[in-house]
């Protein structure tokens, strides 16, 4: 049960919180068919809102993150085939490009994070921590206190920040952003299986498997196997296979696959670039593996992906 306290919102938090710094009125959508394109604030990367409606979201996606972070009541979020039932307090990431929908109760309320996830996709270790959610994550206290009382001391310090009038308002929240994720990629990475942890080789087994997570960082468009990868650590090819699926909860082509599919999300926002290219560049073989790949991970196909980057781009300078 997650503690109230770090939860809990006044009558009068709810009335400042339901107007927008820009005045934009109440909790808005814009749709086309299944894909939602974000209305970030004029000259910003970020939309945050506080959302008390009762209607629920069918399938959609967008290219935006969503971090959920629920206040009263229970709301459940369903995506690939899995629902994540949200109780007051919990903490939802959605990662960009995931189809999924949104069931909302009668009476609560929630706040509800979209950014561009590019804004710091050229930090270092950014794209790690995109790997560890493959799919939408589920952070309460029950299952991690210390990370669920570090994400929501920074979700409020966020709300803060957008609701205030600093100059460096957009600034603080970049830097808190990073620090949200910094500490969700500090808490997953750290956490050892207890199969590696009771070995009297835990911390050499670790820096071993770091090493190859380091080098998919910079190799990972390379027709590198899982063979190679486990010689890097020096594991037998079945030894690496169980490592690694236990340290990073992906099977090893998996980890790679998503690896290869956030660098083409990176080259499909340049405009003349080809999808065929990109492909190439990513560490695909063939087109067809790409768009497979592609729309198994993201819901959507490259070309969907870019025609709604570029609508986006549209919108903002309209």
């Amino acid at each position: 049960m997650n503690p109230a306290e770090l939860h809990s919102i006044t009558e009068e938090q709810k009335r400042r919180y339901f107007v927008q710094p820009d005045m934009l009125p109440s909790f808005q959508r814009s749709l086309d068919g299944d894909l939602e394109y974000s209305q970030y604030v004029k000259g910003s990367p970020f939309r945050f809102w506080f959302n008390n409606q009762p209607t629920g979201f069918t399938d959609h996606w967008h290219t935006a993150m969503e971090i959920i972070f629920t206040l009263e009541n229970t709301y459940t979020i369903e995506a690939h085939q899995q629902k994540y039932v949200m109780e007051p307090g919990d903490i939802a990431i959605i990662p960009s490009g995931t189809v999924h929908s949104i069931s909302s109760p009668e009476k609560g309320c929630r706040f509800v994070f979209m950014f561009e996830p590019n804004l710091f996709s050229q930090l270092p270790g950014f794209n790690y921590v995109l790997s560890l959610i493959p799919q939408p994550v589920l952070i309460n206290y029950d299952t991690n206190p210390q990370l669920y009382r570090a994400e929501t001391a920074l979700l409020w310090e966020l709300v803060e920040h957008y609701w205030g009038n600093g100059l460096t308002k957009d600034l603080n929240i970049f830097s808190t952003m990073i620090r949200f994720f910094s500490t969700f990629g500090e808490h997953t990475a750290n956490v050892i299986p207890p199969t590696i942890n009771n070995s009297s080789k835990a911390g050499s087994l670790v820096s071993r498997l770091s090493m190859v997570l380091d080098y998919l960082d910079t190799h990972y468009s390379e027709n590198i196997t899982l063979e190679e990868a486990a010689n890097i650590a020096c594991f037998s090819k079945f030894y690496f296979t169980r490592l690694f699926k236990q340290y990073t909860n992906q099977t090893f082509y998996d980890y790679l696959s998503t690896k290869r599919i956030k660098a083409a999300e990176q080259m499909l926002i340049i405009p003349n670039l080809p999808i065929t290219e990109i492909s190439l560049k990513a560490g695909f073989s063939s087109l067809s593996s790409f768009n497979r790949t592609f729309k198994r991970l993201k819901g959507c196909s490259p070309s969907e992906y870019r025609s709604l980057y570029s609508l986006e781009n549209k919108i903002k300078k309209d």
